[in-house]
């Protein structure tokens, strides 16, 4: 099989196992950019974000700010229609610049959604991605992963096969 895209999954700001310092957070953008340097020099030339607050942006930004170096691409899958309205106004800035400079972005549910249905819409996502990426790189450890959507993602991607690097071990 030809490996050509690699999706994120990670903990949102609030589950990061390390306080949110502007160190800490520059570190794990590091970690993410070494990794996507490892995967686009094995071809891999689109990345896809899943833009929630904390790891998902990180990584966007990552692959933004290494774009032009490596020729590569950034998608957005966008879980729905309002959902800038669940990021922190600490990272909307960020959230408005990586929709802005995405080579793609798909809105799954083209209308507003209910609070109430943010988790379904969430996990519809993160499904999505793994069915159009032929990787994962995950801002998670291998093994203890908190449950929820990083959880989630990782066993569908285990389900299906695909190729997972763990940031966090």
């Amino acid at each position: 099989m030809r490996y050509i895209s690699v999706a994120f999954t990670g903990y949102r700001t609030e589950k990061l196992p390390f306080a949110p310092t502007d160190a800490n957070m520059r570190i794990l953008s590091e970690k993410i950019k070494n990794a996507v340097r490892t995967e686009a020099a094995s071809g891999v030339k689109y990345f896809m974000s899943g833009v929630c607050r904390g790891s998902d942006l990180i990584a966007a930004d990552a692959v933004l700010s290494l774009r032009a170096e490596l020729g590569i691409q950034l998608w957005c899958a966008v879980p729905f229609k309002n959902h800038r309205t669940t990021i922190p106004y600490s990272e909307l800035d960020l959230y408005d610049k990586v929709l802005a400079s995405a080579d793609g972005v798909v809105v799954l549910y083209k209308r507003d959604a209910d609070a109430a249905d943010f988790g379904k819409l969430y996990n519809e996502r993160n499904r999505y991605m793994m069915d159009h990426c032929d990787g994962l790189i995950a801002v998670c450890p291998e093994n203890g992963i908190l449950p929820g959507g990083t959880k989630n993602t990782v066993e569908y991607a285990k389900r299906m096969g695909k190729k997972i690097i763990y940031l966090l071990n």
